[in-house]
């Protein structure tokens, strides 16, 4: 039987065997670097697998630490084996673990180290990882990747190739903000005398104030500790009405013109049509400025999003503690009481401590990941705004799978309007990853087979944050520490 492990005791493991390796390795001197999980800590994770691709709890399990161990076998085979390193996968539908190598020889005294070499296999590929990130590296100074860039390139580790991605988008919001100014200017001059302003009556906020259902609720958290990711954002928009998304990190900025500053993540594209300085609410409450350090093009699509004054941070961030928080919430009945997530007796809220953050390289194919999110219909939740996702679809934490990764990390998780801007974590190794930025079928309502949603880098959103404000001498970091 499997001896469960406390999470001090884990982190305390895995240092262990870090500092064993600390020299190259070979066949004599590779030694194990397995990390048990206890499952209750993995419990979401483990109901996907088990609904997903019918295994037993204790097969979840082993594929999850499965994906653990691979973040370390990966970061070794990067240290040690780069001019033979392709990169890696898992794939579910074997419960395999796939290590892309140029001499699958030279990965074998690291597998060997591994508690079963069956559950690896290795494919021979052309190109390494360091091949394949120096190529990416001179095509993105070729063609100005950036934020504002039409084309960004990226690594395809299973592909082994580098792909560069067009931003078409992109390039029509180029070509129209040359001309829309001027053709607005030429509307209005040729309806002269027929064109007026006038102020709209806003109406009343949709949100009933500060409901209590006596713990922290997806949608009600009011003087429930700390902000953390999977809580509802409330936005006003400029034609009076509101919209819902969801926050996803707290983040600290360090250093020059913002020391020690908290700010809340969420999508860039959620502040769009709002200019009317109406702080963001959560439950009714003034919570943050409307609009902070923002920009909305994918995978640039995130705002980081101030206090509303230094009473708000205190009670919301500087007050509290375990400031590093995401939310999971679980849920019975409706439509969509996600089977993958089955709360038992009844609806609960626990806290997913964040204790790191993984680089868009980190993340492979067929790693298990779960997302938080408060979309709602008025139908379910009559108590708060509707954010359009649909009757049926209800409020809380969902588990899939990594697809895919590109400039983005595409998932098969389910999502709806909301949604957006909420955190992606693994419950395997306690990381941030991400934050949700659409999907691609523009579904509502419960969720249905087939689902794919892409998130936004938390790694691209905070190296781009500090470097817009890199002038100011500040960086940005999701808060990772036991108080921030």
């Amino acid at each position: 039987m499997r001896r469960a492990r406390r999470l001090g005791a884990l982190a305390v493991s895995v240092l262990a065997a870090a500092t064993a390796l600390g020299g190259s390795a070979s066949a004599e001197t590779v030694q194990s670097f397995h990390t048990s999980l206890d499952p209750a800590s993995v419990r979401e994770s483990v109901r996907y697998l088990v609904e997903n691709y019918r295994v037993s709890e204790q097969e979840a399990l082993r594929r999850l630490e499965l994906q653990t161990d691979g973040g370390k076998l990966d970061e070794l085979l990067r240290r040690d084996r780069g001019a033979e390193y392709g990169g890696m996968w898992l794939d579910q539908d074997k419960g395999q673990l796939v290590v892309a190598m140029t001499k699958p020889a030279a990965a074998e005294p690291y597998l060997r180290a591994m508690p079963a070499r069956s559950s690896v296999r290795t494919q021979q590929v052309q190109h390494s990882l360091q091949q394949l990130t120096a190529a990416k590296e001179r095509v993105a100074a070729k063609v100005g990747a950036g934020p504002d860039a039409v084309y960004l390139p990226s690594v395809s580790e299973s592909e082994n190739r580098v792909v560069l991605w067009e931003r078409d988008w992109v390039a029509r919001e180029k070509i129209a903000a040359a001309t829309e100014t001027n053709t607005a200017q030429r509307a209005a001059a040729e309806e002269s005398g027929m064109v007026v302003s006038r102020v709209l009556k806003n109406p009343n906020a949709l949100a009933t104030p500060n409901v209590d259902l006596g713990f922290c609720h997806p949608l009600y958290c009011t003087n429930y500790g700390p902000m953390r990711g999977g809580l509802r954002l409330d936005m006003k928009r400029d034609d009076g009405t509101w919209g819902g998304c969801t926050s996803g990190f707290n983040l600290r900025s360090t250093g020059g013109g913002f020391p020690g500053k908290g700010w809340v993540l969420t999508a860039g594209h959620c502040m769009r049509t709002k200019t009317n300085n109406t702080p963001t609410q959560h439950n009714g409450n003034d919570v943050l400025q409307q609009h902070g350090i923002e920009k909305s093009s994918y995978p640039y699509d995130y705002a980081a999003l101030p206090y509303v004054n230094d009473a708000a941070s205190t009670k919301w961030l500087e007050g509290q503690t375990g400031r590093n928080r995401v939310l999971k919430y679980c849920r019975n009945g409706g439509m969509d009481s996600n089977g993958d997530t089955p709360c038992g007796a009844q609806a609960t809220s626990v806290d997913e401590y964040i204790t790191g953050a993984r680089k868009l390289a980190e993340i492979k194919a067929g790693y298990v990941v779960c997302a938080s999110g408060t979309a709602s219909s008025k139908v379910n939740y009559p108590d708060s705004v509707d954010s359009g996702a649909g009757a049926g679809y209800l409020v809380g934490t969902r588990c899939g799978r990594v697809l895919s990764t590109d400039v983005g990390i595409n998932t098969d998780l389910c999502a709806r309007p909301g949604d957006s801007g909420g955190p992606l974590f693994s419950q395997a190794d306690h990381a941030a990853l991400g934050i949700l930025v659409g999907n691609q079928q523009s579904r509502s309502g419960p969720c249905q087979a087939g689902e794919l949603n892409n998130y936004a880098p938390i790694e691209t959103i905070t190296t781009d944050l500090s470097e817009r404000i890199a002038g100011q001498g500040s960086t940005f970091a999701v808060i990772t520490t036991p108080n921030g």
